[in-house]
């Protein structure tokens, strides 16, 4: 009986509204009457309590995940921005010009935030068009050049000297890397590179970071929908739960795909790979 109790205490606490709470009881009361097992009655609440208890987690960590893809542009809008009132900007066109296209993106995550968090239902519009890799990877690490300098990183853009043209969606791709440029800052020691690379009939974006790496049990989960919430996070670290599986969903999107290879205590290289139209 007292493990009854703690039980239905338990799930009280985690249930405050009333009518949820009643309606829940009168499930175990009849399950109860049924049955007439208390080990079955503590076992079924203890995984109500549990569902229950992931669901609330997974709507916290949704609203965190939506702050950290509002952030990603805004970190370089913030970042010309100071370096402008600051003086320390020489090319105030090329600031103005950052600022401008990273706000038409954030005005465009506004409208899509809800379609990406539905990543399985596939809700997001693509607008395909030549793009060359090489100025679009150029672009979108220069963006945030302010924030890695902030932080004392040396970021490293390493591109040909020929344009890479790949057909896809220019500001969907632009959302990728920034998303990758913006996940390896999070984690970066020392530096974070930026590589282009055409092989084996596809154009590679390479963003490498010198972090912690991740674990081998994390490594085949890293792309999984907010599945740092399952891993219980540090308030710090919640901001990569919906990022990462954007970009493996628009990625594939575009018919490319997004690999991750990770050594633990040495970094980690994300690479998004699409089909080379050269």
């Amino acid at each position: 009986m007292r493990e009854r109790a703690r039980h239905m205490a338990a799930l009280e606490a985690i249930y405050a509204d009333s009518s949820q709470w009643e309606a829940l009881l009168g499930i175990h009361s009849r399950h109860l009457a049924a049955t007439d097992e208390p080990s079955e009655l503590a076992r079924a609440i203890n995984a109500m309590a549990a569902g229950l208890e992931r669901s609330r987690g997974l709507e916290r960590q949704f609203l965190l995940s939506v702050s950290h893809d509002l952030r990603t542009p805004m970190t370089s809008i913030q970042g010309y921005a100071e370096a402008l009132l600051d003086g320390t900007l020489d090319d105030a066109a090329r600031a103005g010009e950052v600022i401008l296209t990273e706000s038409r993106r954030l005005d465009r995550l506004v409208r899509d935030l809800l379609d990406l968090a539905r990543l399985d239902a596939r809700h997001f519009t693509l607008h395909r068009s030549p793009v060359d890799m090489v100025e679009a990877a150029r672009r979108t690490a220069e963006a945030f050049r302010p924030a890695a300098d902030g932080q004392g990183l040396d970021l490293v853009i390493t591109v040909p000297t020929e344009p890479v043209p790949i057909d896809l969606d220019p500001d969907r791709w632009a959302q990728v890397g920034a998303n990758l440029v913006e996940n390896a800052l999070r984690y970066a020691r020392s530096r974070v590179a930026v590589a282009v690379r055409v092989e084996d009939g596809s154009a590679h974006l390479a963003v490498i970071d010198d972090g912690p790496g991740i674990p081998p049990d994390d490594l085949p989960h890293v792309f999984e929908r907010l599945y740092v919430a399952r891993q219980r996070p540090q308030e710090a670290e919640s901001g990569s739960g919906l990022g990462l599986a954007i970009v493996e969903q628009l990625v594939d999107a575009m018919g490319g795909r997004v690999t991750v290879e990770s050594t633990e205590g040495s970094g980690t290289t994300f690479t998004a790979s699409f089909p080379y139209v050269g």
